[in-house]
C-alpha cells in the first residue's frame, strides 16, 4: 500500500511542477521521479507474481 501512496505523491509532484513551470519534462527532479516510478512499478509487479512453491 505504501508503494501506491508513493506513486500518487510522485504524480502530484509532477502535476504541480508542470503547472508552475510549464513543461517539467526536462528537469532533473522529473527524471528522478520517473526513475522512482519505474522502480515502484517493478516492485509491484514482483509482489503480484505468484510465488513458486
Amino acid at each position: 500500500m505504501d508503494l501506491l501512496k508513493e506513486l500518487a505523491l510522485l504524480k502530484q509532484l509532477d502535476k504541480k511542477s508542470e503547472s508552475e513551470a510549464g513543461s517539467s519534462l526536462q528537469t532533473p527532479e522529473f527524471e528522478l521521479r520517473r526513475h522512482r516510478r519505474r522502480e515502484i512499478t517493478n516492485q509491484i509487479k514482483t509482489l503480484a507474481e505468484p510465488s513458486s512453491e
